[in-house]
């Protein structure tokens, strides 16, 4: 076993060279499928083909993620495709959180054979709190389904995030990302360090540096910050006119109690349109029925 081991690892440390004389990295379709051998008892051990998405440590995070097709087939009537899974090793801390798991997209969505996933297991963010992986589950060659976080954390609890997305209206992601990260990054008790790292990478710096000074909250601490992203909608407020403009402005509304649903919260943001970085969040508002 160790010898195979020896063979696999120098196989890929000349599969990397090789690649690196080319001077440029091959697209996803000549990327080559490596064959990992893993372990599942001491008496048996069974192999994993499949496309490396992620092979990486991230702060506590050890990250090794693998995707393949599996035996599903999603189509209509003239065509059909074999749908993906993604296979996941995780350790936090060198404890093993996960050991080549497998996300079906019936894992995201709840079942299989209509919607197939388009792409999944690239890193999106992480903390030290949680680690979030990207995933993408659409009908067959349409744009109708979601997108997705998968929320991970150090004992193996997960939780599914779907990202609200508005096709052709500029600004929109940066504050649908900003806030999807914001609610549940604060469900789990991130750290004012991770926090301050959310800010710098959605907001200008002169915002950045106000929110994390607490110069005024995005939400009060008493908000049910599950609730609240469940409960979420993002409005553009300019109309669609389709040309650039300096500023994109924003409306986001929420719940924050789950028990009184009479109560609702209310963000106005804006977004600067040439670097699709947050300049604005006027927070405070809140609407009672």
């Amino acid at each position: 076993m160790k010898s195979l081991i020896k063979v696999i690892f120098l196989t890929f440390i000349v599969s990397i060279l090789v690649v690196a004389c080319n001077g440029r990295r091959k697209t996803d379709d000549t990327i080559p499928q490596y064959t990992i051998e893993y372990s599942v008892n001491e008496n048996k051990s069974e192999q994993i083909k499949g496309r490396i998405i992620e092979d990486t440590v991230i702060g506590h995070w050890v990250i090794k993620a693998l995707k393949d097709s599996n035996d599903v087939i999603v189509g209509r009537h003239d065509w059909a495709v074999r749908d993906s899974s993604v296979f996941l090793t995780l350790s936090y801390d060198r404890n093993i959180v996960y050991s080549d798991k497998e996300i079906r997209t019936k894992d995201l969505v709840g079942n299989e054979g209509e919607y197939m996933m388009q792409w999944g297991g690239d890193v999106f963010w992480a903390s030290d709190s949680a680690l979030y992986l990207s995933f993408g589950c659409f009908l067959p060659d349409t744009d109708d389904g979601w997108n997705m976080l998968y929320q991970i954390l150090p004992d193996g609890t997960s939780n599914i995030i779907v990202i609200d997305v508005y096709m052709g209206v500029d600004g929109f992601d940066a504050v649908a990302d900003f806030m999807a990260l914001y609610l549940n990054e604060r469900a789990v008790g991130a750290s004012p360090a991770d926090l301050k790292r959310l800010y710098e990478q959605y907001c200008t710096k002169e915002l950045a540096e106000e929110l994390s000074s607490s110069a005024f909250p995005i939400v009060t601490d008493d908000t049910d910050f599950r609730h609240a992203y469940k409960t979420i909608q993002i409005e553009p407020q300019d109309g669609f006119t389709g040309l650039p403009l300096e500023k994109y402005s924003f409306e986001v509304k929420f719940k924050p109690n789950p028990n009184d649903d009479n109560v609702t919260d209310i963000l106005y943001m804006e977004v600067d349109g040439s670097t699709n970085k947050i300049i604005k969040i006027n927070s405070g508002e809140r609407e009672v029925i």
